[in-house]
């Protein structure tokens, strides 16, 4: 079991670490303890939900009203839905064009996340196939945007802007704080790394399987749940 420092600041991803993974993006309900459990908290602790979902749809899922960075730290606000600041604006155009230039294949599904959207191929019934031609259309992305690659899911976000930016820059505003960071994908590696490149403890949680550069790893979201309750302890 990871380590629980006694002043943590935390950070937790939501899909595969407080939500399973399931095949349609909008079926994934959090785990029955989750609600309550990040209330209570964020009644102890800082808590910010640091996920590629935009806020909007958070808010549907989980509510409350909890610190968030939503679309992998370009949008930051609440997990009611409120957005305070949003890195994507500038690129409305290239993504709607983006949008409407999505591959059509059996399996392939675009999940809208207001500013900006993912496609999922989890569905697919050749997901080889299907992520080559995704590949493809991702070599139409010009330049201030990068395609990031999950589990059988891209999506586009603004360079420079990552969970790892957004992390680093509210861990520097803790300094009297241990972050802790818990995630499941690959784009909370880049959260992993620039924790761990800080000049202050850190404590990074690996959820599920896979080469990760977390310190410390947890099994699946019931861990997770039984890690967290060690907190309120």
């Amino acid at each position: 079991m990871p380590p629980v420092p006694p002043r943590p600041l935390l950070f937790l991803d939501y899909d595969g670490t407080l939500a399973p993974i399931v095949d349609d993006p909008a079926a994934a309900v959090p785990h029955p303890a989750v609600p309550d459990l990040v209330a209570e908290l964020g009644q102890v602790h800082p808590v910010v939900i640091v996920t590629g979902r935009d806020l909007a749809a958070l808010s549907r899922l989980l509510g409350g009203r909890t610190r968030a960075v939503g679309l992998h730290g370009a949008e930051e606000g609440w997990s009611d839905g409120t957005v305070e600041a949003r890195a994507t604006s500038a690129y409305a155009d290239a993504l709607r064009q983006l949008r409407e230039a999505v591959p059509e294949a059996e399996g392939v599904v675009v999940e809208d996340k207001g500013a900006a959207f993912a496609v999922h191929y989890r569905a697919a019934p050749d997901p080889d196939a299907a992520r080559a031609a995704l590949r493809a259309w991702a070599e139409a992305v010009p330049d201030g945007l990068v395609p990031i690659w999950g589990k059988r899911v891209v999506e586009l976000r603004a360079d420079g802007v990552s969970k790892g930016t957004a992390v680093a820059r509210i861990a520097a505003a803790h300094p009297d704080r241990t972050p802790v960071y818990l995630g499941d994908d690959v784009t909370d590696e880049d959260a992993f790394a620039a924790l761990q490149a800080l000049r202050q403890l850190s404590v990074t949680v690996k959820v599920g399987p896979g080469e990760t550069a977390a310190g410390h790893r947890l099994a699946d979201v019931e861990a997770v749940v039984a890690y967290l309750r060690r907190f309120l302890d």
